[in-house]
């Protein structure tokens, strides 16, 4: 039998060698397969004439078979035949390249759907390889996956086609729970989400995924919500939080003040603080953070923060040690077996108070002497058992979560209910505004002449792409074509990629040279180190940016601009996407982008940003659909009464998800 477990090598067509290929993007089993969601589709609901087909865009033909295929080149591995089909308004020939298997299936007479890129040769119109369908198969929506070299776009629908069809889904709910709430079972959602036939039947599919894991969410919430413990308060007052100000050496903004004062009144509270600090990429967060460590140190307690990398955990010690001296600590990975004795010793004495870190501080035997409270960010996978063993077992640790995504005022009591926020919208003084351009593709090669001469010049900068590899059947740039192109023009010493492929350490080793100017120009997909000041990267170069959010974009962009020099940001559009860009060169304030999109993408686009094999929420599918949050809480209100077994089954997902901190945003 076949399950979502099991490897994609039961399935006809997939040897090991072809799984080897899945492998690289993630896929290993019939359920990451399944999980491939499709990255866009193509409509197929309006055939067009031979007559009047042109270059410029893919089209779908309806057309009879004039001839019997005829070989033109039949070699080894390599094959072609060619045949040409009519529909009464001209005649378009179709070339078949290296699928010798399909010489036989074409008969004269017979009528297909043909669809795929025109062009012109000799004065008649050629398609080669198009995707073909029976007459009898028409289809409105054709479904593009992401894919990588060795798998087409034709071998990942085959290979998802077989397994819909040999696998055998258990579903979780009951049938009386599914229609209650108008959701699908998994099955019928999976050959929706592939398969439809209408735009309406691909967001019925996309909407039930969507509310089914909001669900999951929700109860993780309800989990994690401590409201009901008890934190004794911390004798500390505002004269502690003027004396860690006078440290910094800069005026702190009206906004950095007012979330200091928030966060004092937390701390001398009877509840555990549960604080989202929210601001735009260089709002001056992380001062902010500071203070709430040097008032739980005033308070006789310690401090933990828990940064996603090395490097930024690095980086963000040699600012604390500024302000806490030797009572500041760093904790990795590589920290050598004697540092880490020494720090171990003194969290526990307590000499120690303000301990920073990555992932190391969930698995060390940490002891510390009074730890009051937890920093950590939106992106760090932090959830209720790591809390936990930080605590030792204690009650009311406080909780402080850092969010460079901003969000629409009007979305912030769905999405944070249980969570108090403070907001950061002030740009410290002095602060370099980014200045944007967009420019089409036949712009690309002068605005990269300029980029050599500003690096030339000393400056360096990020390109960053939508892909790692070039993709059948999308038009995007990738970060492995963008680095071939630009080696022409840039030394390969200066030149380097990035990709969310490589392992930790190779990313963090690539990370710190850029760091450190040996890499002048980094050519990334998104997984670009987030918070990590690198003064001299003045540009930042996105292409195909029509493929991205702009709140992304907008993220992208606050990677540059952290040091005193000018800095540029460069746009690469395709002109799809030109009216949502120019938002961009418009403002630099965070949230009126951020009201910008929601207000041009809305809250349909259910599956757009979902990360292959992460089963937890990314921020802004919750932002983009916050409405939903009402309607899960009010469902589970009910479960438990009307559904106790449905109720059951979604507790024990929500404990496996907070236990195995799978959850993108937590809000401890």
């Amino acid at each position: 039998m076949v399950t979502m477990d099991s490897s994609v090598t039961v399935l006809r067509g997939i040897g090991d060698k072809t799984a080897q290929l899945y492998s690289k993007m993630g896929i290993d089993t019939v359920g990451d397969l399944l999980h491939n969601y499709p990255v866009g589709y193509d409509d197929l609901s309006a055939p067009r004439k031979i007559s009047e087909l042109t270059e410029e865009n893919k089209a779908l033909v309806f057309a009879r078979v004039a001839e019997q295929p005829r070989w033109v080149v039949r070699r080894g591995r390599f094959s072609m035949f060619t045949f040409d089909v009519e529909d009464g308004s001209g005649m378009l020939r179709v070339n078949v390249f290296n699928l010798s298997f399909l010489f036989r299936k074409y008969k004269k007479g017979d009528v297909y759907y043909f669809y795929g890129r025109p062009k012109l040769y000799k004065d008649q119109f050629q398609m080669d390889n198009p995707v073909v369908f029976a007459g009898n198969e028409k289809r409105k929506l054709l479904p593009k996956y992401r894919v990588t070299a060795g798998i087409s776009q034709r071998a990942m629908t085959k290979a998802i086609d077989a397994a819909l069809t040999a696998v055998n889904i258990e579903e979780r709910y009951t049938n009386e729970f599914l229609m209650s709430c108008g959701l699908l079972d998994e099955q019928a959602e999976l050959e929706l989400i592939h398969h439809p036939n209408t735009p309406e039947e691909r967001d019925r599919a996309g909407r039930s995924m969507m509310l089914k894991r909001m669900l999951v969410y929700e109860r993780v919430m309800e989990l994690m919500d401590t409201r009901t413990d008890h934190a004794e308060p911390m004798d500390i007052s505002e004269k502690d939080m003027l004396d860690y100000t006078a440290l910094l050496g800069f005026d702190c903004t009206g906004d950095q003040q007012r979330a200091m004062y928030d966060i004092l009144n937390d701390l001398t509270g009877e509840k555990p603080m549960n604080r989202i600090l929210q601001g735009d990429v260089g709002s001056g967060k992380t001062a902010v953070a500071f203070c709430a460590a040097f008032l739980a140190e005033r308070g006789g307690g310690a401090a933990a923060m828990m940064a996603p990398t090395e490097l930024l955990a690095r980086q963000h010690y040699e600012n604390a040690v500024k302000i806490f001296s030797k009572r500041a600590a760093l904790l990795t990975g590589s920290t050598p077996v004697r540092e880490r004795a020494r720090i171990l010793e003194g969290i526990q004495e307590g000499s120690i108070t303000f301990l920073i870190g990555t992932h190391a501080l969930l698995y060390s035997e940490l002891h510390f002497r009074n730890l009051r409270l937890i920093i950590t960010d939106e992106q760090h996978r932090f959830g209720v058992g790591q809390r936990a063993a930080l605590a030792g077992g204690s009650k009311g640790l406080h909780t402080l979560i850092m969010s460079a995504t901003p969000i629409p005022r009007t979305l912030m009591l769905s999405l944070y209910s249980r969570t108090d926020v403070s907001i950061i919208k002030e740009m410290p003084p002095g602060r370099q505004v980014t200045e944007t351009f967009i420019i089409g593709n036949d712009s690309r090669v002068k605005m990269y002449r300029w980029l050599a001469q500003q690096v030339g010049a000393g400056a360096q900068a990020y390109v960053v792409c939508p892909l790692i590899e070039d993709s059948e059947g999308l038009d995007v740039r990738s970060v492995e074509s963008v680095l071939e192109e630009l080696s022409s023009v840039f030394a390969p010493e200066e030149l380097c990629g990035l990709n969310g492929r490589m392992s930790a350490s190779e990313k963090e080793e690539i990370m710190e040279r850029f760091c450190g100017g040996e890499i002048k120009v980094l050519v990334s997909t998104t997984v670009i180190e987030v918070g990590v000041d690198v003064p001299e990267a003045t540009v930042m170069v996105v292409e195909s940016a029509d493929r991205f959010g702009l709140a992304q974009l907008h993220q992208l962009r606050g990677r540059v601009g952290r040091g005193a020099k000018k800095s540029y940001c460069y746009l690469v559009s395709d002109g799809s996407g030109l009216e949502r860009l120019k938002v961009l060169k418009e403002t630099n304030d965070g949230f009126k982008i951020a009201e910008k999109d929601l207000e041009l993408r809305g809250g349909g686009e259910l599956l757009g940003e979902r990360q292959h094999g992460d089963d937890g929420m990314m921020m802004w599918q919750l932002i983009r659909n916050a409405d939903m949050l009402k309607e899960c809480r009010r469902t589970i209100d009910a479960m438990a009464e009307r559904f106790p077994r449905d109720f059951a089954v979604l507790c024990a997902m929500a404990e496996r998800e907070a236990s195995h901190r799978r959850d993108r945003v937590v809000l401890n």
